[in-house]
């Protein structure tokens, strides 16, 4: 007999949403970022993002998950050193 699956590991739209909203919003910050909040909110998006993927057992489903919150913290952190360094990157001296 095989044991029924536990209620936790099943996928939610919360968690779906969640990573998608971080994604974007990591995107955001890393393209057009007027305020720090945005990147605040990005990461904490996407720190929850993955704390709602560990327990999902469906492998694709989870490393999607993962992937979307990990690329949305990149934008995010990206977003940080925009706003820290805003010459970081640019190379076109006159």
């Amino acid at each position: 007999m095989s044991d029924p699956m536990d209620a936790s590991t099943f996928v939610t739209p919360t968690a779906v949403v969640t990573a998608l909203v971080g994604f974007l919003a990591g995107g955001a910050s890393m393209a057009f970022n007027p305020f720090f909040a945005v990147s605040l909110i990005a990461l904490v998006l996407c720190l929850v993002a993955l704390r709602r993927a560990a327990p999902v057992r469906h492998y694709a489903v989870q490393g999607m998950l993962r992937i979307f919150a990990v690329i949305g913290i990149m934008g995010a952190v990206g977003g940080v050193a925009v706003l820290l360094w805003p010459g970081l990157g640019v190379g076109a001296h006159y």
